[in-house]
């Protein structure tokens, strides 16, 4: 049984004015993985590889560490304690952020609700969408909540109708516009946000770096031109920064439909071996490498929301089932 633990930030204190940015200090990634490794064997991208080619066994009990969206703060505050602690790990990154100074829209609402009254915040965008005539209908209450489990409804509320209900060019304007009215200098914030390109190349030689595509976008939701533009940007940035071959992805969001076969088929002929979802299941096999569940690091022993002991845990998994046939 694999599974796949999956972590974003990671700061020594998370003191914003507003709750909006949500992770783990180094001591709880500390404890966390401590509490991990009592009873489940660590895993990395070669082991993962071995395993898909048959030379190696999947564990009884098997935990791979990922990070998402290439952040500074993973390779200064966790990568020193994984190093200590001989634990392999895979970190996604998105590559536009680092080649030009950018900050994804998702991060930039992150940023905004962080540091921004939540009723200015609302204030703002209800402005722009009106100049711009668009709708303000918001999702439910609990499909919201699916996607957005920590934050509270009306956050979640917020949070997924930027993130789903606009389309992208509207979400892009809106959040563009905040941000800019806000006073957020978007370049200083990339400089300091994400991880530099000798970075990615130091972690690269120890088979750590996967993609996470250049822009951030919900790839599954792209036409088709656009998520293998963005794929190919990512690897081909990628392997000119590190000189080394990029054999994993995480699908940006990883809810179900950011995630597609027609991706995975286009990034298995660019060499990719394995993906990851964010399908919160264990993995009883490697039978569908593309589609591999994985964890929030809250949902699993050691975690904030994690409920249950460790043994418990790994005897009540489900098993992963996006776009395996046979299963829903």
């Amino acid at each position: 049984m694999l599974v796949a633990v999956n972590f974003h930030y990671i700061r020594k204190t998370f003191d914003a004015p507003f709750p909006s940015i949500f992770g783990v200090t180094p001591k709880e990634f500390s404890d966390q993985l401590d509490i991990l490794g009592k009873t489940a064997q660590f895993l990395g991208s070669d082991d993962i590889c071995d395993i898909i080619d048959g030379t190696k066994s999947l564990p009884p009990k098997a935990v791979v560490i990922t990070f998402d969206d290439g952040f500074k703060e993973q390779y200064e505050l966790a990568w020193p304690i994984l190093k200590e602690k001989g634990i392999p790990a895979i970190f996604f990154v998105n590559t536009r952020p680092i080649e030009e100074n950018f900050v994804p829209t998702v991060h930039k609402i992150h940023i905004i609700r962080a540091y921004t009254p939540p009723e200015r915040f609302l204030d703002i965008l209800i402005s722009i969408l009106k100049n711009r005539g668009c709708s303000l209908t918001f999702p439910s209450k609990q499909k919201a909540k699916e996607v957005y489990r920590y934050d509270s409804e009306e956050d979640a509320q917020l949070k997924y109708f930027l993130n789903y209900v606009l389309n992208e060019t509207e979400r892009i304007c809106v959040v563009d516009q905040c941000f800019e009215m806000l006073g957020f200098n978007e370049r200083r914030i990339s400089k300091d946000l994400y991880m530099t390109k000798k970075m990615v190349a130091e972690l690269a030689k120890a088979g750590a770096i996967g993609t996470h595509g250049h822009e951030h976008l919900p790839l599954g939701l792209q036409d088709d031109a656009t998520a293998k533009r963005d794929f190919d940007i990512s690897i081909q940035k990628l392997h000119q920064w590190t000189g080394e071959k990029i054999v994993s992805l995480s699908y940006p969001y990883g809810f179900r439909e950011a995630c597609s076969i027609d991706v995975a088929e286009h990034a298995q002929k660019k060499n990719i071996r394995f993906a990851f979802t964010m399908e919160r299941t264990g993995n009883i096999t490697i039978d569908a490498p593309m589609f591999i569940g994985r964890f929030s690091n809250n949902d699993v022993p050691g975690g904030k929301n994690c409920i249950v002991n460790d043994e418990e845990f790994w005897t009540g998994l489900k098993h992963a089932t996006w776009f395996r046939t046979g299963r829903k």
